[in-house]
């Protein structure tokens, strides 16, 4: 079942990316050419997939929800603490994002941990700490196991599960999920590789200038 999610998924990313090369060839000035992942709902107006509403509670123990992040282009990824393999990468790229994007007010990040009997909130608390991670537009997000490995599957469209075949036991993408303003997948990227990080940066850079006239630098 898990390969012909990976096979429906890589159609589904091939067909956006079709569509967004076509719009790189057009005249229009108000689209990026950044695809739109996701199921199509085509009708009168085409409707793309939006991340749905979710309810999380924070490192802080406040509760996050999807209307937070409305009007922000973020980026989400999918990890946890104890992680042995891409986990510490990622972290460290998305760290590196972070401060590579100091001058955009409006982004925010997203680590969803898929281990939440060990990754509680203390433990990602003290998680942040050993990292020196910077919080103040980056959220760990902890919630039912259930509940986050659906919202990884149908909301970012990317894996998320217990696997006990993978190392730590758990297996989830290394993918960062660019989320528009509106909530529509935009893009996915390796998070362990600097070259798909820095492709991201630029990426946010033409999201925000293209279709939401905001000048970086």
């Amino acid at each position: 079942m898990r390969n012909t999610f990976y096979l429906f998924f890589a159609f589904l990313l091939f067909a956006c990316n079709s569509n967004s090369e076509a719009n790189e060839n057009t005249d229009e000035p108000t689209h990026s050419g950044l695809p739109y992942l996701g199921f199509h709902d085509f009708g009168v107006d085409t409707i793309y997939h939006t991340v749905p509403n979710f309810a999380l509670m924070a490192q802080d123990s406040s509760i996050v929800k999807k209307e937070m992040f409305e009007g922000k282009v973020h980026v989400a990824n999918f990890f946890f603490t104890s992680c042995p393999a891409i986990c510490p990468a990622m972290i460290e790229q998305m760290k590196r994002l972070q401060g590579n994007t100091s001058d955009i007010e409006e982004i925010k990040f997203l680590s969803h941990t898929i281990d939440p009997e060990r990754d509680s909130i203390p433990r990602l608390n003290w998680y942040i700490n050993e990292k020196d991670i910077d919080t103040h537009n980056w959220y760990f997000l902890y919630g039912e196991r259930e509940y986050v490995y659906d919202l990884g599957e149908n909301g970012y469209m990317i894996n998320a599960m217990e696997d006990e075949a993978a190392e730590g036991g758990f297996l989830h993408s290394e993918h960062f999920v660019l989320i528009d303003r509106e909530g529509h997948i935009r893009g996915l990227y390796d998070g362990t590789q600097t070259t798909e990080v820095d492709r991201l940066e630029k990426d946010i850079r033409k999201l925000l200038k293209i279709e939401y006239g905001v000048e970086t630098k």
